[in-house]
């Protein structure tokens, strides 16, 4: 005899997920770069900071700042140093400075055309564009991502590296979102594609 707890049950598992919406989306899309090598990362399950603040500022500096800067093939980001708790101490306090190297991409550029259409639309997007807060407990799925509430993500020992991911910003075609990994960050271009975002560039790492 099937009893109406059985019913609700198999209703509930048969029922639909809900569709993303382009901001989930985005970031789904971001999870799934930083995880395409196969490294599990441990990231902030909310989005945070505006993902063309940088860009904007970088793309204003005097020419000789700006001569390095391009757009990459796609890359995970990822850091090869975090300051210890001890490090930050003696930097902070006793004023002997820690050094972190600056970051590099590992990955060619992209030809010409493409740099100019990224970097007109993040300029654009970075003065017009809206961006939304995204939240993503269990990181959407998305395997070899530990996506958890901040503090949680500060104080657990399963990743050395804790990152954060950028709301993300979106126009019909093209977006952007930034992530932060301990010190460096590096932003990452979308296209739109059978309607879901697919990473095309990466913009040159930086040091913050």
């Amino acid at each position: 005899m099937v009893t109406l707890a059985t019913l609700s049950v198999s209703a509930c598992a048969a029922a639909p997920k809900p569709p993303f919406d382009d901001s989930q989306k985005l970031v789904r899309a971001t999870l799934k770069v930083l995880t395409n090598d196969g490294n599990a990362i441990c990231v902030d399950n909310r989005t945070n900071g505006r993902p063309l603040a940088i860009f904007a500022t970088m793309a204003v500096a005097p020419a000789p700042s700006r001569r390095p800067l391009a757009w990459h093939v796609v890359a995970p980001l990822r850091s090869k140093e975090a300051l210890t708790t001890q490090q930050l101490y003696q930097d902070t306090i006793v004023n002997r400075p820690s050094h972190i190297p600056d970051p590099g991409n590992t990955t060619a550029s992209l030809g010409f055309l493409e740099q100019q259409r990224l970097n007109n639309a993040a300029m654009v997007l970075s003065r017009t564009g809206q961006t939304k807060i995204v939240d993503f407990v269990g990181g959407f799925g998305v395997a070899g991502v530990d996506a958890r509430w901040w503090p949680f993500v500060r104080l657990s020992r399963k990743c050395n590296y804790k990152y954060v991911v950028s709301d993300p910003v979106w126009s019909d075609t093209t977006a952007f979102v930034t992530v932060n990994i301990e010190h460096w960050g590096t932003t990452y271009a979308f296209q739109r594609r059978n309607d879901d975002w697919i990473a095309i560039g990466q913009w040159s790492n930086w040091l913050f």
